[in-house]
């Protein structure tokens, strides 16, 4: 309690403490959130850089086009198609109505949820180690490129990894209580604080927990490392009722979340159609496609695995939270459906860059003034993440690149259709192609005029699909035109085979003048003859 010694400075005193000055404690606890702080602003100067220089990907061109839908009509299609990502439209759908659907405004969201996610990261950290452990796992996930890429892109990876650490994080307090000291770890004991307060963090975690599988039901993979968190603490405590309370808790949570699982397992056939199955060589390529470099993955591979010469107690959990996700995928990618895919496993990268953490700075001192930066072992951990740094140079230069991203170079295809595009032109995409016809509509409506989709019947907004109707007479319906624009999904020798019934139409009555090969796309442009 508060109190006064002869007048002088206030004094407070702590459990397990003697009385301290009030400007220590104020101190202590300004450093307390300066990993969590410092780490989530470096993510977020760090992602902003050059976050509109890619054009959106063919899954961005998608989030922007279902963000227009009312939500009547994102509820309609989640039922034929994506609903496992209808939780992130409905949230994207009300974000565009206030700030618009601009590259930088699509992008934004996940910027912040990934900033918020390393901070997250390296409170935890600061919780179950030191605040130098959680200052360099939160450093580490800076440095790692896809921890960037997936910050600027208009998908829900990034909200997953948020509430993932954000899960994990309140469990640790609903478990633990106090700040949990880290020289306590999970199993701090829960004594004063008021059991009022425990039940609203669990009422946190079991929100956490929702939002956690409703933004990507993978990600509930990451409950095994809860399952483990807690099982240590109830053994240690040897009160079974934790466990209990836990796992009614995780029940309750994740009993709304049915209908949308069994909406995605009916709808894995039109998902994930494209992923082909699990091998070998797939499993070798993943670190490098989770990290986004292979040197980086390495290196934070080797670095995680040195952590095992480091008491287990608080490693275990952090350990499985890095291995339940991949392990997760990899079993149903075996026996249900291929889905061994990098960015579903993204949520390990918190966890490796927390093992690597303990490996690098487990033992340093904690530096409290200027001069105990100069300490060797502090150096050292200087010297290994610049290191790093220098190692993942190109990998976050490629993940700026303009066509870094998966799909067509919509950008590019319109600056071309702008270029040459003439009055009374008309663009033809390929059937059923979800992607062409969306990305070339978000980039063409900047332009001061664009070719007219004619054979465009119903707009995918109405059909219920990502996929428009079109008028079966396609011929019939471009006969005339001054110009035809034929965008094709991809650079193939004969572009007219992705439309047939108009090879007669523009092999007689027009003529090719002009061909251009972007990334994954053709564009042909198609004059009368004379």
């Amino acid at each position: 309690m508060p109190g006064s010694a002869g007048g002088g400075e206030r004094h407070v005193s702590e459990p397990g403490n003697a009385v301290r000055p009030e400007t220590s404690v104020a101190a202590d606890r300004a450093r307390a959130v300066l990993p969590g702080s410092i780490s989530a602003l470096l993510m977020l100067a760090v992602a902003l850089t050059g976050a509109t220089r890619p054009r959106l990907s063919w899954d961005e061109v998608t989030s922007a086009e279902v963000s227009q839908r009312t939500l009547g009509q994102i509820w309609r299609l989640i039922h034929n198609v994506d609903a496992v990502f209808g939780t992130y439209y409905a949230f994207l759908r009300f974000w565009t109505s206030l700030f618009g659907d601009g590259e930088l405004s699509l992008r934004l969201p996940s910027i912040l949820a990934m900033a918020a996610a390393v901070g997250l990261t390296a409170e935890l950290g600061r919780r179950l180690f030191t605040p130098l452990i959680g200052l360099t796992a939160g450093v580490l996930l800076v440095i790692v490129p896809n921890t960037s890429r997936y910050a600027a892109e208009a998908r829900p990876y990034a909200f997953v990894c948020f509430f993932s650490m954000l899960s994990l994080l309140l469990l640790l307090v609903a478990v633990g209580g106090r700040d949990a000291a880290r020289t306590a770890g999970p199993d701090a004991a829960a004594t004063g604080v008021p059991a009022a307060r425990r039940r609203y963090v669990w009422v946190l975690y079991g929100g956490a927990v929702l939002l956690l599988g409703a933004f990507h039901l993978v990600a509930l993979s990451t409950l095994a490392a809860h399952a483990v968190a807690v099982g240590i603490v109830a053994r240690r405590r040897r009160d079974p009722r934790l466990a209990g309370i836990w796992l009614l808790t995780v029940v309750v949570a994740v009993a709304p979340l049915a209908p949308l699982a069994g909406l995605g397992a009916r709808q894995d056939s039109t998902q994930l159609h494209w992923v082909p199955p699990i091998t070998a060589s797939a499993i070798r390529r993943m670190p490098a496609e989770i990290t986004g470099s292979s040197p980086v993955a390495w290196l934070l591979l080797g670095m995680a695995v040195l952590a095992v010469w480091h008491p287990a107690r608080r490693l275990v959990p952090v350990a499985v939270l890095a291995l339940a996700p991949v392990i997760a995928v990899a079993v149903a990618s075996v026996l249900v459906t291929p889905m061994w895919v990098a960015r579903y496993m993204l949520v390990a990268l918190a966890p490796l860059a927390l093992l690597a953490a303990v490996a690098l700075a487990a033992g340093a001192p904690q530096p409290r003034t200027w001069r105990g930066l100069l300490d060797g072992r502090l150096l050292r951990i200087g010297a290994v993440l610049l290191l790093l740094a220098a190692v993942a140079v190109p990998g976050q230069r490629a993940i700026r690149q303009p066509t870094a991203k998966n799909g067509p170079d919509y950008r590019g295809l319109a600056a071309l259709v702008g270029r040459y595009e003439q009055p009374g032109d008309v663009i033809v995409y390929p059937p059923r192609n979800r992607a062409m016809r969306a990305g070339m509509d978000y980039y063409l409506r900047r332009l001061p005029s664009r070719p007219r989709d004619v054979l465009l019947s119903i707009p995918s907004t109405r059909t219920g699909l990502l996929i428009a109707a079109e008028h079966p007479d396609d011929a019939a319906r471009l006969a005339g035109s001054t110009g035809i624009w034929l965008m094709v999904a991809d650079r193939r020798p004969d572009p007219l085979t992705v439309r047939p019934g108009l090879r007669e139409l523009l092999t007689t009555e027009y003529a090719e003048v002009g061909r251009w090969k972007r990334k994954h796309a053709t564009a042909v442009l198609y004059r009368p003859r004379r």
